[in-house]
């Protein structure tokens, strides 16, 4: 009996030193069930999690200790991810006085609190949720006696907007048994998507094919069918012996039709088609799973080669210099129509008697049904005004569904003589019937704003034929840019921007524009009547700027869209965007969707001597948010593709969508490492489709 009552002493002594120290119910490890109660669990968010946890509380007797003599009882917290925002909501608790919030970003680190004691039965958690798998949070309800712990809740199960496309190391259908997209360092996944959101994808594998190159294909991606494959490399010619030894260049036009550029292998000795290093380049298109050559390289007679002129008849094309890609400028109007510039070492030769015919001043258009037919030839197409093309130079077009072109070039007059006093320049479309409209001329009568070199200017189309272009200015100085638009409808000119100029925003307030951030590369166009550009600001008071001119068929009105020092969901508040980053003269800088939803590049200042790229959106609701960060983890749906180490492209599809491809180091080890090596990433791609619209903003 005695020791009996000695061992009581002992349990109740315990126990009053467990009471006395608030946190002793909190396991210290989330190992230790079994201080958690059975019937402690429920299931939030669709997974089941435990009450209590390693929330790594120190703040003593004041709160977060689990459950404590006096304290509230435990708030049942429910998350959500609505426009880009993690929210945490919870019913208010009887006697709780505040709230603390508590974080494990990754299920192992352990749990620290997060913001500041709340007064709220709600909490925002600025960060995207692709950074955050295996993320776990506890609410703690509080008052002077104690805290209580909700059970964990975990954010995997909540709807990110994100989906996988493909990814390496996913199989690729088609090619081959165990075929798989490689990962290899060097390989991308280049893609092109329609306004329906139909991707086209040109991918490489982890096979070989027979010239001992990694085998690749042509795919195919939509929400509905999944991915398939369209073209695989090695295969067959349609109408010939000749195989394919890979592809290049990649579109998709709104009818789904995939239009893409292939490279055949060598042979000779063949009955049907000898090929060699100067013919090797064709042009297909892929219609209901059926491939076929609309153009081709080579000497006459093979399928696909000939190319009516408007006049010299019939020419083929060979290349002078192996390895140059004839089929590498091409514009789609979104209807099946391709419009090519020969690109430069490119010859071509009259069919008839095999004399030279000059390549590059020309622009041929491949329509839907195959046909074939010269669009412009310098010397020869009559333009308004009875003046001719001179040449095309550095020649930037574009198309739209209306079958209309826009091209820049350098005039001369119809007899063939120079323009008086100038080297002439212009803009023009031309229209479907194959009457032509003159944009905007460098001297004669819709010249205007001391612009010129318009053969060099980068026009671009919206779906109703008005014209949006980035232009140099004849002036000398900072003031030397400028984007204008025929868009007012007066069948005249309109100055949208240039450089040192004041604008007046749509606000009242005005807007320094000192440059274009990019330059040709700084706009582009999104539904008929709008363009979004990035600007330098000239003021103290004023930081770097998306605006967004607009036309409401009687006036036009510009509006910042983003600004350097605006909020960004997504990231963290430590952080800063600048959006004057250097890329690459090819590389996509910003897309405008026709749901006036735009896409950009930025870079994170979070450390000006380490600055890492961004790529956000803003909605037209006036918010901005991230879509992924290098240097950062990139999860979806509880998969973690590792640490994302370049953003490779994007573009906007409808209805409020875009398509980003990404390149990833899976164990997030590269770069220059402490001991002073380097580290190579790794070679993992990854395309995937991201959502812009939410419940709260539906698409």
């Amino acid at each position: 009996m005695k020791t009996l009552n000695v061992m009581l002493l002992r349990m109740l002594t315990v126990l009053a030193v467990c009471f006395a120290l608030a946190g002793c119910l909190r396991s210290s490890d989330s190992n230790d069930d079994d201080l958690v109660e059975e019937d402690s669990s429920e299931e939030v968010g669709g997974d089941d999690v435990a009450d209590s946890g390693d929330t790594g509380d120190s703040s003593g007797d004041d709160g977060g200790g689990g459950i404590a003599t006096g304290a509230p009882a435990a708030p049942v917290v429910t998350p959500a991810y609505d426009d880009w925002t993690l929210t945490f909501t919870w019913p208010a608790v009887a006697d709780a006085d505040f709230y603390r919030v508590f974080e494990d970003p990754d299920g192992v680190s352990g749990f620290t609190q997060i913001g500041s004691d709340l007064t709220t039965n709600e909490y925002t958690n600025n960060i995207s949720l692709t950074e955050r798998n295996g993320a776990r949070y506890v609410v703690a309800a509080c008052n002077s006696e104690g805290c209580t712990d909700s059970s964990e809740v975990t954010v995997d199960s909540l709807d990110s907007g994100i989906t996988p496309i493909v990814v390496s190391g996913d199989p690729a259908p088609g090619i081959g048994s165990g075929a798989v997209f490689s990962g290899e360092v060097g390989t991308q996944l280049r893609f092109d998507v329609n306004q329906s959101g139909t991707v086209a994808i040109l991918g490489a594998t982890d096979q070989t094919d027979s010239s001992g190159s990694l085998r690749d294909g042509i795919f195919s991606y939509s929400s509905g069918a999944g991915l398939s494959l369209i073209q695989a490399d090695d295969a067959t010619l349609p109408s010939s012996d000749a195989t394919y030894n890979g592809f290049f260049n990649v579109l998709i036009d709104n009818t789904g039709q995939i239009i893409f550029g292939g490279i055949l292998n060598q042979q000779s000795g063949s009955v049907t088609d000898q090929v060699d290093g100067l013919n090797n380049e064709v042009l297909l298109r892929s219609n209901a799973g059926t491939t076929s050559v609309i153009a081709r390289e080579g000497d006459p007679a093979r399928n696909g080669t000939e190319f009516p002129t408007l006049d010299a008849g019939n020419i083929y094309f060979t290349e002078n210099v192996q390895g140059n890609r004839i089929f590498s400028l091409v514009s789609s109007d979104g209807n099946g129509a391709v419009t090519f510039k020969p690109s430069s070492n490119t010859d071509a030769s009259r069919v008839s008697d095999d004399s030279t015919y000059p390549a590059g001043s020309a622009l041929w258009t491949i329509t839907g049904l195959g046909q074939k037919a010269q669009s412009l030839k310098a010397g020869e197409t009559l333009l308004p005004g009875n003046l001719e093309p001179k040449n095309f130079g550095s020649l930037d077009f574009d198309s739209n569904q209306a079958e209309q072109l826009v091209f820049g070039l350098s005039l001369q007059n119809a007899d063939g003589t120079a323009l008086a006093g100038s080297e002439d320049t212009g803009i023009y479309v031309r229209n479907a019937d194959g009457s032509y409209r003159e944009v905007v001329r460098e001297a004669g009568g819709s010249a205007r704003d001391f612009i010129y070199n318009l053969n060099s200017a980068r026009p671009l189309l919206t779906d109703n034929g008005e014209v949006f272009y980035y232009a140099l200015r004849g002036v000398s100085g900072p003031a030397n840019r400028g984007i204008y638009t025929d868009s007012l409808g007066n069948g005249d000119f309109t100055r949208i921007s240039r450089s040192e100029q004041t604008l007046l925003l749509d606000d009242g307030s005005l807007f320094e524009v000192t440059g274009f951030i990019g330059g040709a590369n700084s706009f582009d166009v999104g539904a008929d009547d709008s363009v979004a550009f990035l600007v330098n600001s000239g003021t103290l008071d004023q930081e770097d700027a998306l605006l967004v001119w607009t036309n409401d068929g009687t006036s036009a009105t510009t509006e910042v869209f983003f600004q350097e020092g605006d909020p960004v969901r997504g990231l963290p508040d430590a952080s800063g965007v600048e959006l004057a980053v250097s890329l690459g003269s090819n590389t996509t800088r910003l897309a405008f969707s026709r749901q006036s939803w735009a896409a950009f590049r930025a870079s994170d200042e979070a450390d000006i001597n380490n600055r890492k790229s961004l790529l956000l959106a803003s909605s037209p609701s006036g918010y901005t948010r991230v879509i992924a960060r290098e240097g950062q983890q990139f999860a979806v749906d509880g998969v973690n593709y590792g640490v994302v180490t370049e953003i490779l492209d994007f573009k906007m599809a409808a209805p409020a969508e875009m398509i980003v491809s990404l390149r990833f180091d899976e164990d997030g080890i590269s770069g220059l490492q402490p001991d002073g090596s380097f580290v190579g990433p790794d070679g993992k791609n990854g395309l995937f489709r991201v959502v812009l619209c939410s419940p709260s903003e539906p698409c």
